[in-house]
Formats: C-alpha cells, sequence, structure tokens
C-alpha cells in the first residue's frame, strides 16, 4: 500500500492502457522539535505571560525578521482580549450574585406574607388543612407555608386571584390581602427575571472569554510555527521571544516570587511570578519540625494552586519552574502557618 504522500491508489482511469503517472502530493514541513522545545500553553496565565514575552520580542526583531502575521500587534490585541473578557466574565458573575441575593430577599419577604396569609386562614379554615385551604390555592395537601421557592412564587399568585374574588376574606390587620400578595409575587417575578437576564449574561460573557482565550493560543502557535521558516533552529534570536532554543533547549529561569495566604480550616493559596520557557511548576512543601527535606506535593500547569488538607504548623513553601530541559531555579522559600 503506498504512503499517504504517494498520491493516491486511484489516480487516472483504471482501464486506461496507458501508464498512470502521479507527482507525489507535497508534505507541509512541520518543524517537530520547535513544537517540543516550545509547546503553547494550554494554561491560561501561562498562555498571557508567553504572549507578552512573543510581543516583547517582536517589537525587537518583526521588522528584521520579517514577521508579518503574528505581529506585536496582533498579539497584544489579542493578550488584551482575554484580558478584558476575563474581567467582564468576573464584573457579570458578581453582577449574578447580587441578583440572586436579591431574589433571597424578596422570596424572604414573600413568605412572610405567605405566613400573614396562613395566620388569617388559621382564624377561618382551622389549622388542619381542608377543603377550603385546597380552594385558596394551598398545596401539599398541607397549611404549612411551602418550602420550595417555586411553590412558594406560585402561591402568591394563587392567593391574590383568591381574595380578589373573595375580599372578605381578607385581613388589613394581618397585611393578608390581594394588594400585598400581588406586590409580593411581583417583587419575586422582577427579581427572578433579573436572575434569568444576568445567568444569560454570564453565558455570553463566559463564551467570549473562551473565544479569546482560543484566539490568543491560536496567535501564539502561528508564531511559533512562524519563527523556524524564517530563522534556524540554533538562532540564538529565540530567546529575545523568551522562547527555547530549539536545537539547544534549556530550563527555564528562575521563579522571581512566592506569596501564600492562609484561609484557615488546613487551605493555603499560593501563587507565583511567570517564569520565561516554565512549562509547569513543582510545589515543594516542607513541614517545620517533622521533615528534615521538602516534599513535592505535585506539578501545576499555571500560576496559582490552592492546597488542602494541610495540618496546623509552621511550613515552607517553594515553587519550582521546569520544562523538558529541566528544572529553572526555585522561587524564594516562603513560611507561613496553617491553621
Amino acid at each position: 500500500m503506498p504512503n499517504w504522500d504517494e498520491g493516491f491508489w486511484d489516480s487516472g482511469n483504471w482501464d486506461d492502457p496507458g501508464p498512470v503517472i502521479t507527482l507525489p502530493l507535497k508534505k507541509q514541513k512541520i518543524n517537530r522539535r520547535t513544537m517540543a522545545s516550545n509547546p503553547t500553553p494550554d494554561n491560561e496565565d501561562i498562555a498571557v505571560a508567553l504572549a507578552e514575552d512573543l510581543a516583547d520580542g517582536c517589537h525587537e526583531l518583526e521588522v528584521t525578521l520579517g514577521i508579518v502575521q503574528n505581529t506585536e500587534a496582533r498579539l497584544r490585541a489579542a493578550v488584551t482580549a482575554v484580558l478584558t473578557t476575563r474581567q467582564t466574565h468576573a464584573t457579570k458573575l458578581q453582577a449574578l450574585r447580587d441578583r440572586v441575593s436579591e431574589q433571597q430577599g424578596a422570596d424572604a419577604a414573600g413568605s412572610v406574607t405567605l405566613t400573614n396569609c396562613q395566620l388569617r386562614f388559621f382564624k377561618l379554615f382551622g389549622k388542619q388543612f381542608n377543603e377550603q385551604w385546597q380552594l385558596a390555592g394551598w398545596p401539599g395537601q398541607t397549611a404549612s407555608v411551602p418550602t420550595q421557592q417555586d411553590q412558594r412564587f406560585t402561591l402568591l399568585n394563587k392567593l391574590k386571584i383568591y381574595f380578589t374574588a373573595n375580599p372578605a376574606s381578607e385581613s388589613t390587620e394581618l397585611e393578608a390581602t390581594a394588594a400585598a400578595c400581588l406586590a409580593a409575587h411581583t417583587a419575586v417575578s422582577d427579581a427572578r427575571l433579573a436572575v434569568h437576564a444576568a445567568e444569560t449574561e454570564v453565558g455570553d460573557a463566559f463564551k467570549a472569554h473562551k473565544d479569546a482565550v482560543k484566539a490568543l493560543r491560536k496567535r501564539i502557535r502561528g508564531l511559533l510555527d512562524e519563527l523556524p521558516l524564517l530563522i534556524a533552529e540554533d538562532d540564538q534570536r529565540y530567546g529575545t521571544f523568551g522562547l527555547n532554543i530549539p536545537a539547544h533547549p534549556s530550563p527555564p529561569q528562575g521563579i522571581a516570587s512566592l506569596t501564600l495566604a492562609v484561609q484557615g480550616g488546613g487551605k493555603l493559596h499560593a501563587a507565583w511570578t511567570y517564569a520565561t520557557r516554565m512549562v509547569k511548576t513543582r510545589l515543594l512543601l516542607k513541614r517545620t519540625g517533622i521533615d528534615d527535606e521538602f516534599q513535592s506535593i505535585g506539578t501545576v500547569e499555571g500560576l496559582e494552586k490552592t492546597l488542602e488538607g494541610l495540618a496546623p504548623g509552621e511550613v515552607q513553601v517553594q515553587a519550582v519552574p521546569y520544562n523538558d530541559a529541566g528544572d529553572g531555579p526555585g522561587s524564594p522559600v516562603v513560611s507561613v502557618t496553617v491553621t
């Protein structure tokens, strides 16, 4: 069987008496050494940091090398899009939390109105569920206020209809009236609609951010594919872009800083800065007075991680960047007391 790049077996007609001459399909050259030495980051924070280094490299060498597709301007625009859509998504999430809180407040106020109506019906119908409770619209074969929000919302509307049809059953003193039920139902309805609208906005913002990250990674990969067409694999100018020299890969530079935030309950949030040429980070931890040496507690693709299940006491943490060429210098060791 011919190889995939040697033409198709059925080129020409099967009953053609003459020889069939086919030309090999041209296979695009892929510099796999470049791709292996400089992978496109999956993590968003690493991608942003690398893109900024690439943009700096383009600023220095774009004209000299003749980079035309993945330019400084396009890289910086892609980074800006990621950061902007990330902030927009965070803002929309907070807005959704606010709308949910407002809905909970409206529902709580509606529950008070339902309790007032319940007290009124105790006087009119008795405390045991019966046909009169059912005619008033009370659900669940019980005289209790419903435990589910949807049922409370629906009941407010039913009671508004009931009191409108039976004004003698209202009690202004107890605030069990058609007007009170209408106001409570409207407040909950408006709050629910606001939550639904906020959910839609969060979904749209999430998609926009996801698309921006995808576009950034495509832009990064584009430049990583473009550079080998312009410079040799042992060219020192790869370093200007914050990249490994494909022919001579080297470990990452060191992580400049590491911060730790104690969150209580055995949790500790670690965050560190990007190191040029880093692919992942190895976290090391040593419990003061217990461990003689640092212990590896896992690897991270990004620039932060929340550590959980830690015993109370003082610990020391260090972040070590690495790539296929090995480990780079670790971050400064930071000590905190876990609570």
